[in-house]
């Protein structure tokens, strides 16, 4: 019967096979296999437990899809709130915690919260300095080829309330990005120009910040959207199973197949041309009652018939039931 080991023999073991004693005693040829590894000598990682190790983007799949939306259609609706082509384009997807983000918050002109109804929480846009100059100048009538001054000193409240209009059009085309998931009914809560003055997240909540370039002629600047990631949550199994590309598309589709529809039963005037004459103005002032205006045109050829403000067909007049009429005789061409 094989002798058991005490718990003393078991530690004075482990001590010599730590400090390299049993090595030695090993045959010639014989190979250990097993090594110790000294405490020092080990690479140790801190683990922060309070917060997650894993952060990124791909947490939620097609999530720019939604974005890149929203950039198209605010590009869209600032172009006409402005009167001025406003390209925006999304530049960065990036997970943090709301004190980095804080932490690292340069030149923000204005920023706007904004509520996330039904959804849990609210989210941010930042507007930096430069942008918030240049939009209020233009808003006032300030060409968008001019030289924009880079004015060192913060936005006054009434710049962020007229920056606040142009907040509540972003909101607006955000529920428009998310109609393809879910009704979203988003709305500007508050402005501020000061970012100590934001609590509307504890520091250690992970947020999804979007970054968006937008140029509009000599004008560049950047506008960060913040969104916390438990507000985005609930839509984490439909960007995965559906994929956001193929509802977009297929929304694209129902709304091209309405319009096509409704096209259809729309009232339109029909016109039928037999002659055209220009006259002065003063000309038409001197006409009076009794006139007789004579038109230059040939009987015998076709006359336009007009849809709207354009040129549908060419038809011969005539008499039906007493009534004047046409006959078409030939379809327009495009140009015609």
């Amino acid at each position: 019967m094989d002798r058991i080991l005490t718990q003393d023999e078991i530690d004075e073991l482990l001590s010599a096979f730590v400090g390299g004693e049993i090595g030695d005693r090993l045959n010639p040829g014989t190979t250990c296999k097993f090594s110790a590894v000294l405490p020092e000598t080990r690479n140790i990682a801190s683990i922060d437990l309070t917060k997650g190790q894993n952060y990124s983007k791909w947490r939620i799949a097609n999530l720019d899809s939604v974005f890149n939306a929203f950039a198209r259609y605010y590009g869209i609706g600032l172009s006409n709130s402005l009167q001025r082509n406003v390209n925006i384009q999304k530049t960065e997807i990036v997970s943090r915690f709301f004190e980095d983000f804080l932490s690292n918050l340069q030149n923000a002109g204005v920023l706007g919260v904004f509520s996330l109804d039904p959804l849990k929480g609210n989210g941010l846009f930042v507007f930096d300095k430069n942008l918030c100059f240049g939009l209020v100048e233009m808003l006032f009538g300030v060409s968008s080829e001019s030289d924009f001054l880079v004015l060192h000193r913060e936005v006054t409240p009434i710049e962020s309330n007229v920056i606040r209009s142009l907040m509540s059009e972003g909101c607006h085309v955000l529920n428009r990005a998310f109609a393809s998931l879910d009704y979203l009914h988003s709305s500007i809560i508050r402005v501020e120009t000061n970012w100590k003055m934001l609590n509307i997240l504890s520091p250690e909540t992970e947020v999804i910040q979007v970054g968006f370039s937008v140029s509009v002629g000599e004008l560049k600047g950047e506008i960060l959207m913040i969104i916390p990631y438990f507000s985005l949550e609930p839509f984490r199994e439909r960007f995965r199973e559906e994929g956001l590309l193929m509802s977009e598309t297929t929304n694209d589709s129902n709304w091209a197949k309405f319009l096509e529809k409704e096209v259809i039963n729309m009232d339109i005037s029909i016109s039928a041309i037999w002659g055209e004459l220009l006259l002065t103005v003063q000309e038409i002032i001197e006409l009076s009652k009794g006139d007789i205006v004579t038109f230059d045109y040939d009987e015998s050829a076709p006359i336009k018939v007009l849809a709207g403000q354009r040129q549908k067909y060419s038809a011969q007049p005539g008499l039906l039931n007493g009534k004047k009429a046409v006959r078409i005789v030939k379809q327009a061409s495009i140009g015609e």
